[in-house]
C-alpha cells in the first residue's frame, strides 16, 4: 500500500524553521543534530522542513540547541497535539508555544 503524505501543519513548519534557524546560528550541521539524535542526515531534515516531531526528540534538540524544553512545555504541546488528533483543527496556539521555546536568535537577549 502506498504511502499517504500529510501536509503539515503550520505550527511543524514554524517550529522546523525556527529549529532551522537556531542551528544554523550555532553552526551546527543537520549531520551533527542527527547523530545526537540517533536519526540520518535524511531523517533529520524532514524535521526541519515540517515532519511531526516527536517529543522524546524535542526534548533532545532543545538540549542541543541550548533552549531545554521545560516539563510544563512538553505537557502543553502533547494536549494541543492530542486536541489536534481528536478534532483534525489546527492548534495554531502552538506556533505560540514553539516560538518561546525556540525564539529566532536575532530576537534573543
Amino acid at each position: 500500500m502506498k504511502k499517504v503524505k500529510r501536509t503539515p501543519f503550520e505550527h511543524e513548519i514554524v517550529l522546523g524553521k525556527n529549529i532551522w534557524r537556531l542551528r544554523d546560528h550555532l553552526g551546527l550541521g543537520p549531520r551533527d543534530i542527527g547523530k545526537k539524535l540517533k536519526m540520518t542526515e535524511k531523517q533529520y531534515l524532514q524535521l526541519e522542513r515540517g515532519a511531526l516531531v516527536p517529543l522524546p526528540k524535542l526534548e533532545i534538540i532543545g538540549k542541543i540547541l541550548g533552549h531545554p524544553v521545560q516539563k510544563r512545555d512538553i505537557r502543553r504541546i502533547s494536549f494541543k497535539r492530542k486536541l489536534e488528533m481528536e478534532t483534525g483543527i489546527e492548534q495554531v496556539e502552538l506556533i505560540d508555544i514553539y516560538n518561546e521555546i525556540f525564539p529566532h536568535p536575532e530576537v534573543e537577549d
